[in-house]
């Protein structure tokens, strides 16, 4: 039930239903979605320990960062009334995603969301508009909006749905079978085309970057130099086709360009003058209040809307959690195919939204708070298989419990702590041999698994004609601590990164006000 409440949640948040059908709205369904998930979460098998809820490094700097939020603003109540819902969602998320297997189907659903956005969009052309998009599309000069409020601006909807396009490609074609491709070769037209009906110059970079990244990752160097420096080659080429992207050359007369140049502006200004930023959800007003009604416009930038509404601090924990997220995709382990799978696509995911986040304001977006709260469930799940520093203290706890890790009806391996410390390395050793022989095929006619030999050196009764099934013991996988995430907290090492990260953050956006696409 957990795991259908945060799915029924991700789609009120991020598909919005009650705008497209406003009979919804009354029932106040992100609230009540909300509740049922984390009721569900109070109801299942072990139900929630205060331990479940802060594990991972994403965790801890996501909830410094709510902490931040609501200390830095001026009325704690008001503001915590306007972002519990990705509170909630975070942690909520997080903890149902409990199982390697909920985080990769839960991958499909919000790739069904952004397929759903995608098509909806494109209906909209031919008369099939529940959500009132034609109008907006015909507002912004022909380029295509979904009217929602998160995506009825089609720079919004280019960088919600170009995302489809790794994702589809590692889900559906990345080591599939042939009939599994088809689908995806089916599917993969559509996000391509309604980002180009959006007319998105920023949402072309990012799908740029986003097909970089699908090829590259994970691949041997050399590999991805060839395919960087060909896709640069070609990118470049290409780009010229696309609508509107010759307004680049002449950027500095650009008034939509330099709109944004402005936006920039205000956001540095904010930054070096309030400490703690200027508020959530206070851009636009405070843009308004200095320069006046008609130069004000949102923020046009992930990075420049957090550190104008929460200040440097603000900042440093945001780009700290795509850090944290980035180093968990790339330093983690993983043990099959679906893992890999999970890890690749996530990645791509992460890529794609940190280049985005420089072209459009989703700093609160469901679509960052599901990205790390993936990628924080991934992180427990490898962190849970962090090998034993000890084996002789965990085997001997394993034993306290009845735990039997031959898996025979006999008893514990040994009944002593000298037991106990001889027995250990010999149980290591006979899972290898158990394993070893399952791989050569040793089974019986009659029972189909291998023989299992008695332990020397122990106290076990356990008779030589005793079996076990031939397959990787999961307490060997433990001890040996392979596949796992080696990286287990912040250190001092982590925060200077962070740091540095986010001064490097401030002196892009100030390169892009100053020099790329100042007025001449």
């Amino acid at each position: 039930m957990d795991f259908a409440a945060i799915v029924a949640f991700t789609i009120v948040l991020y598909v919005r239903p009650q705008e497209i059908f406003g009979a919804l709205a009354a029932a106040r369904p992100a609230f009540v979605v909300l509740a049922w998930a984390g009721a569900a979460l109070f109801m299942r098998e072990g139900g929630v320990r205060w331990r479940d809820v802060i594990r991972t490094p994403h965790d801890w700097v996501m909830a410094i960062y709510f902490t931040y939020i609501l200390w830095s603003s001026g009325s704690a109540w008001a503001t915590w009334k306007l972002i519990y819902p990705f509170v909630g969602f975070y942690f909520i998320t997080v903890m149902a995603l409990n199982t390697m297997r909920r985080v990769y189907v839960f991958l499909y659903w919000w790739l069904g969301c952004i397929m759903f956005i995608g098509i909806m969009a494109l209906l909209s052309l031919i008369g099939i508009d529940p959500a009132g998009s034609a109008e907006i599309t015909e507002a912004s000069r022909g380029r295509l909006v979904f009217g929602t409020s998160l995506f009825n601006n089609a720079n919004a909807l280019g960088h919600s749905v170009i995302v489809a396009v790794p994702m589809i490609y590692f889900l559906l074609f990345w080591r599939r079978p042939v009939f599994v491709k088809e689908v995806g070769l089916a599917l993969l037209p559509i996000p391509l085309y309604c980002t180009y009906r959006t007319e998105s110059k920023g949402s072309f970079a990012s799908g740029f970057i986003a097909i970089l990244a699908t090829l590259t990752f994970g691949r041997p160097k050399f590999v991805q130099v060839i395919i960087l420096a060909g896709g640069l080659f070609g990118g470049v080429s290409a780009a010229q086709f696309l609508p509107r992207w010759g307004e680049l050359q002449t950027a500095s007369k650009d008034e939509a360009i330099q709109g944004r140049v402005e936006a920039f502006k205000f956001g540095r200004w904010a930054t070096e003058n309030f400490k703690y930023g200027v508020g959530y959800k206070n851009f636009v007003t405070e843009f308004q209040r200095k320069e006046g009604e008609e130069k004000a416009r949102a923020s046009h930038s992930s990075y420049n809307q957090i550190s104008a509404e929460f200040g440097w601090i603000g900042l440093l924990l945001f780009v700290g959690s795509i850090y944290c997220a980035a180093r968990t995709l790339v330093q983690s382990r993983t043990a099959n195919e679906m893992e890999e799978r999970v890890r690749r696509t996530m990645f791509c995911l992460v890529a794609t939204y940190s280049v985005s986040s420089w072209m459009i304001d989703f700093g609160f977006r469901a679509a960052f708070f599901v990205m790390i709260a993936m990628v924080s469930a991934f992180h427990r799940l490898l962190q849970d298989r962090a090998p034993i520093e000890n084996v002789d203290e965990w085997l001997e706890s394993e034993q306290e419990n009845e735990a039997n890790p031959v898996g025979t009806a006999a008893g514990p391996i040994a009944a002593n702590g000298a037991g106990a410390a001889a027995s250990s390395h010999v149980y290591l050793a006979h899972l290898k041999q158990v394993r070893g022989a399952g791989r050569a095929h040793a089974q019986t006619a009659a029972s189909g698994v291998a023989p299992v030999a008695p332990l020397a050196g122990s106290s076990t009764t356990q008779k030589s004609n005793a079996y076990a099934p031939a397959v990787a013991d999961t307490n060997e996988e433990r001890i040996s601590g392979s596949p796992f995430m080696p990286w287990t907290r912040l250190t001092w090492v982590d925060a200077i990164v962070m740091y540095y990260l986010m001064e490097l953050t401030l002196y892009i956006r100030t390169y892009a006000i100053e020099d790329l696409f100042a007025a001449a």
